[in-house]
């Protein structure tokens, strides 16, 4: 069955059928021709209805908006925060493979560069070819810095390549490293660790398991930031690994599930300076003190649970100031 085309007027008069209060109908039709029915109603007017199809009494056009507009801004900061951690370990994963390969341009096409372990080499042969590809689509471009380092180098260094992968192309060529190379890049983490944890806890332990584990719930939840999906509910394929000086300062456990947002925001702290993520925390906690002057009939802890933040997070001191 195809879904019925319904005016603005129509779906404005169907959201008071289902008990929306809209104070000012011609800006409500005139926000929902500009930012979409769909993803304003069916993605956050659930988080307002007590019953499918029925607002709770009350309920607000504003409130529903007013939430839409947090988790937009949230986003944003976030994926800005992943950014960071994208060119962090961009410069320490090339920095490391060059180190351990010095003077060989093309040594990222060679099977033998990476981990011999029969599943991994596997793996590694999909990223070989994506990295052929790289090279093949801008060899011949002249504005791109792969042309200009084969016509002045007659190769390509590794560091010259990572500007060219993507958050998953670039995890996938981590994950398959030789060990060595990862116990490296592992520790080259521990001193952002150590800046964000200080006092007893130390950063013993972060082994490359953990490292590709915790980055691997960062860029799936990178890529719901960069697809506007939605982070309330949001939960990653698989628990973030336990890791206890880490997790014991905000009092989570190894029996505890760890694939919510809250979990991969925690973990994000080993791959940023003490200042950057000093940011996104501020960040994060003005935009939900912001959001709970603007909600009436539910409360800014709801909203913190879909995320699986602790009750008044935002009111809470952070713990790595």
């Amino acid at each position: 069955m195809q879904k019925k085309f319904k005016t603005l007027n129509e779906q404005i008069e169907l959201l008071k059928k289902r008990g929306l209060t809209i104070p000012d109908e011609k800006r409500a039709t005139r926000y929902l021709l500009t930012n979409n029915y769909y993803n304003i109603i069916n993605g956050y007017g659930k988080y307002f209805q007590d019953k499918p199809d029925h607002y709770l009494p009350g309920t607000s056009f504003d409130e529903v908006i007013n939430l839409y507009f947090f988790e937009e801004e949230i986003k944003k900061a976030v994926f800005n925060a992943i950014l960071q951690i994208e060119h962090h370990v961009k410069s320490v994963v090339a920095y490391r493979f060059a180190e351990q390969y010095p003077n060989q341009n093309y040594a990222f096409l060679e099977p033998k560069s990476y981990n011999q372990h029969k599943q991994k080499l596997l793996l590694a042969y999909n990223t070989i070819s994506k990295f052929s590809l790289i090279l093949k689509t801008n060899a011949k471009s002249p504005s791109s810095s792969i042309h200009h380092y084969i016509s002045k180098y007659k190769g390509i260094p590794i560091w010259v390549l990572m500007d060219y992968l993507d958050f998953g192309s670039l995890y996938h060529f981590t994950s398959v490293l030789p060990d060595n190379v990862l116990n490296k890049i592992a520790g080259d983490f521990v001193p952002f660790i150590n800046e964000n944890i200080p006092g007893e806890y130390l950063a013993i332990g972060f082994t490359p398991e953990i490292m590709l584990k915790f980055l691997k719930n960062i860029r799936e939840t990178r890529n719901i930031c960069a697809h506007n999906n939605r982070l309330l509910d949001f939960k990653c394929h698989s628990d973030s690994p336990y890791y206890a000086p880490l997790h014991e300062k905000y009092n989570i456990y190894s029996q505890d599930h760890r694939t919510d947002f809250y979990s991969t925001f925690i973990s994000m702290q080993c791959f940023l300076g003490k200042t950057e993520f000093a940011v996104l925390n501020n960040s994060l906690r003005k935009k939900f003190r912001s959001l709970s002057k603007h909600l009436n009939t539910i409360s800014i802890n709801e909203v913190l649970d879909k995320m699986g933040f602790p009750k008044d997070w935002q009111l809470r001191p952070p713990l790595n100031q």
